[in-house]
């Protein structure tokens, strides 16, 4: 289904795991939150988010509407 809609799904390995909880402890992130940075990080993907929690992070955040200019 991902493949014909034109969606990767992107993860993290149990090894890297510490990634999630290093991010969750720096940026005060729920584990949701801290799981989707630590991918982001990961992959060099920018993170697409109505979230706030992103502001905090190094990273930061795009919005939605932010794309479509």
């Amino acid at each position: 289904m991902f493949h014909t809609a034109g969606v990767n799904l992107a993860a993290l390995q149990p090894g890297e795991m510490g990634l999630v909880v290093r991010a969750a402890q720096q940026f005060a992130l729920d584990f949701d939150d801290a799981n989707q940075y630590a991918v982001a990080e990961d992959y060099g993907l920018t993170i697409v988010s109505f979230d706030t929690d992103f502001d905090r992070t190094i990273r930061g955040r795009r919005t939605p509407a932010q794309l479509a200019q």
